[in-house]
């Protein structure tokens, strides 16, 4: 497998070579290569890797919990980390801003204390349009022409969002949601479930919120690519576990059509594999200047792992979760099929080589699931 170079300026349409799984090539400062093909280590757990790595960006979906409950070997490996004095941060491509993130996950039993910080898609979407026309978003060289799109984005928006996964709210924006991509300056994209009636409040856009099939949408996307609108997308995840409901879509795979109808012009990824979201939570570490102290953990090659390549940033594939089928391992559907961990079977490491040459990138580390 040849060593990953994937650039992804933060917030730049370059980031579309992970939803088009087209690898993006260049060359970006001093962004460390994944390990080879020779290097990747399969392992149980973590336990061996916490003797050196103190910080520690866990995913959600797919590692912690499925959706609805934690995974009872990933509460047990959180505490341990915890307790051997590693820092720990949720990098999530979550709709949702990081705000009640880690009150979410103390019912399913992880401890708030655990954790030292959370960054979310959804948070770096909104603070991005928060503070679009304020002066400075970015920084480093690609910062003069991101805050000029930023800037120039205007505020009319169609908005893809969610209904029963709940409502993502738009107050304080300073945006007004159409129906119609003729009337639209942008597209934002934070769910796949409804599309925001008209409005420029939450109470009016929910008045008018119809749930909306996929399909439909895409006929959106359609007459919107005609002008080439951008699009915003909150949650670069294409799809995500629901617990018992299996794989569900995500906005990502609305990138995914738009990057085909727009020859990937149009699309903007707010979190993973963008280095957006990386050099925020780096940020947060402390870690900009060695990234190399973190390890980043999830279940999604194109998003988790070719993202943390990017960074820089050492990785730990969760085998069980999205790719499982693909590996040849039966899919870890819920935490209750989960338990302490010990009963799932690893998956053969040629197939998770081949399966991350697929999608470009290289994992250090990999385990059937994220347990200790």
């Amino acid at each position: 497998m040849r060593a990953a170079s994937r650039v992804a300026p933060a917030c730049t349409t370059a980031a579309l070579a992970s939803v088009s799984s087209t690898a993006t090539t260049a060359t970006r400062g001093s962004v460390a290569m994944a390990a080879s093909a020779d290097d990747l280590e399969m392992i149980p757990g973590v336990r061996r890797l916490a003797e050196t790595k103190r910080v520690w960006l866990l995913d959600q979906f797919g590692v912690l919990h499925d959706g609805v409950t934690a995974y009872p070997g990933a509460v047990d490996a959180a505490r341990r980390l915890h307790e051997s004095g590693a820092k720990l941060y949720v990098i999530s491509n979550s709709s949702r801003r990081s705000t009640n993130t880690l009150q979410k996950l103390a019912p399913m039993g992880f401890d708030p204390s655990w954790f030292s910080g959370v960054v979310t898609s959804g948070e770096v979407t909104h603070q991005m349009l928060a503070s679009r026309g304020k002066g400075s978003t970015s920084d480093g060289e690609e910062s003069d022409s991101d805050d000029e799109f930023w800037a120039s984005l205007g505020k009319k928006c169609v908005h893809f969002t969610w209904s029963t996964r709940g409502a993502i709210p738009l107050d304080g924006l300073d945006l007004e949601t159409v129906t119609d991509p003729e009337e639209a300056d942008f597209l934002l994209a934070h769910g796949t479930e409804a599309i925001n009636g008209a409005g420029t409040n939450d109470e009016q856009r929910a008045a008018g919120c119809v749930d909306t099939p996929l399909e439909d949408m895409r006929k959106v996307l359609e007459r919107a690519a005609a002008r080439n609108l951008p699009l915003i997308v909150a949650n670069p995840d294409v799809v995500t576990v629901g617990g018992d409901a299996g794989l569900l879509p995500m906005p990502g795979t609305l990138a995914r059509w738009y990057a085909e109808m727009t020859n990937h012009g149009a699309v903007r990824l707010m979190g993973k594999p963008d280095r957006i979201i990386y050099d925020r939570v780096l940020e947060m570490t402390g870690l900009e200047a060695s990234p190399e102290e973190a390890i980043a953990v999830g279940d999604s090659l194109e998003h988790d792992v070719a993202g943390a390549n990017d960074a820089g940033v050492e990785s730990v594939f969760v085998c069980g979760g999205i790719h499982a089928k693909e590996l040849g391992m039966r899919r870890v559907a819920s935490a209750a099929e989960v338990g302490d961990g010990s009963g799932v079977a690893p998956p053969d490491r040629e197939k998770v080589l081949e399966a991350a040459e697929e999608h470009d990138c290289e994992p250090d580390y990999a385990v059937p699931v994220f347990v200790w």
